[in-house]
């Protein structure tokens, strides 16, 4: 068999977050493989929530497969102060990763929230409490060796 008229059947799978990222690629794929089948995927723009940094925010663990952002609005919709609320969705299984946060403006509602709420059930399964981390990491030291 001639090896120089093998056509490579492959396929490439790119995922870009923008169209000129999109267009860039596959310029690139189309002139490194003429005749392998490209496909662009746009990446879903995913953001976290901006949070106020005065609110009071709180970590809600343990949260079930039916946990969403309407699921926990609803839960803590008691709270007036409570702003905002966001369950993180895996992106490969399009489902919630089992926690969320709820975010109030004033402290006298968190602190309710938290000793009132922490292992009540919200959906199926009693969820845990704890105060919400801040996701910017903290600056370490350089150490010299």
């Amino acid at each position: 068999m001639n090896t120089s008229s093998k056509v490579n059947k492959s396929k490439k799978v790119v995922n870009t977050t923008g169209r000129v990222s999109a267009k860039k690629a596959a310029s690139y794929l189309h002139s490194m493989q003429n005749s392998s089948t490209t496909k662009i995927n746009p990446a879903k723009q995913v953001t976290a929530p901006n949070w106020n940094p005065k609110h009071f925010r709180l970590f809600v663990g343990n949260l079930g497969p039916d946990g969403n952002d309407e699921l926990l609005k609803e839960a803590f919709s008691k709270y007036p102060s409570m702003s905002q609320v966001h369950v993180p969705i895996d992106r490969k299984t399009s489902k919630n990763k089992g926690f969320g946060f709820v975010a109030f403006g004033k402290s006298e509602d968190y602190l309710h929230a938290f000793q009132e709420m922490n292992g009540k059930y919200i959906g199926q399964h009693p969820v845990q409490l704890k105060r919400a981390e801040s996701s910017v990491p903290k600056k370490t030291k350089n150490k010299r060796k």
